[in-house]
């Protein structure tokens, strides 16, 4: 069975993610196509160099996953307080 935190989740990814990167789109996009290029050109230096860059996304992918958690849990505080008042 899902946990509360889990069904908040998917739903925030299902019905209101999308539509709130609607505004970021280009900046996303932009930052995306640098990064992409960035990591081709670490990639071409040495194998080591492809290992250790694949290890810093899981890494970078593992703290992104930890913020964006905190923050639904922080938007999620903020809501039962308001509702409080």
């Amino acid at each position: 069975m899902k946990n509360l935190l889990d069904i908040l989740m998917q739903y925030a990814e299902e019905n209101l993610v999308v539509r709130l990167q609607r505004e970021t789109a280009g900046m996303t996009r932009l930052a995306q196509q640098k990064a992409d290029a960035l990591t081709g050109r670490l990639s071409a230096l040495s194998p080591d160099a492809e290992k250790w860059l694949e290890e810093l996304k899981v890494e970078w992918a593992e703290l992104n996953d930890s913020h964006e958690k905190a923050l639904l849990l922080s938007g999620i505080s903020i809501g039962l307080e308001l509702g409080r008042l």
